[in-house]
């Protein structure tokens, strides 16, 4: 298991450096909202603790289905810190 928390600045295998904006687990994996820290590009990414590593999600049905998740995440931490 991979131990990437929110606000982590991780490189990814494209030797770009992003920030982890959000994490959720879902159906027992767990996915990252990141974003370049360079370009500011958005990717979503899956873990998988098989080989310790992320994989990009590209499927936009499953984007959308973690999207609300991914908020509710962070507007619990932004409401923590007020």
């Amino acid at each position: 298991m991979m131990s990437i928390d929110i606000k982590d600045t991780i490189t990814l295998d494209d030797d770009n450096k992003y920030l982890v904006i959000s994490k959720v687990t879902y159906r027992n994996d767990i996915f990252y909202y990141l974003i370049d820290e360079k370009d500011k590009q958005v990717k979503f990414c899956i873990e998988n603790s098989k080989n310790n590593s992320l994989t990009e999600i590209k499927d936009e049905e499953m984007i959308r289905t973690l999207l609300p998740m991914f908020v509710n995440v962070t507007k619990g931490l932004m409401s923590e810190m007020e």
